[in-house]
């Protein structure tokens, strides 16, 4: 069964994600590339943070 701390660092975790894919599209349409990659990087970190909460279960 899930722990409400999980499912409260999960529900910031989409939240983060939304706002870290906003970004990187941001990022593409301007063509910054440091922007681009500093949002990929931020989205694959969460992705592992949010696999790491949900193998714990």
């Amino acid at each position: 069964m899930a722990k409400v701390g999980d499912i409260e660092f999960l529900s910031q975790a989409v939240n983060s994600l939304d706002q870290g894919l906003s970004k990187l599209e941001e990022a593409y349409n301007k063509k910054d590339y440091d922007l681009f990659n500093k949002s990929k990087k931020f989205i694959l970190e969460m992705e592992s943070k949010i696999q790491e909460v949900a193998n714990e279960q």
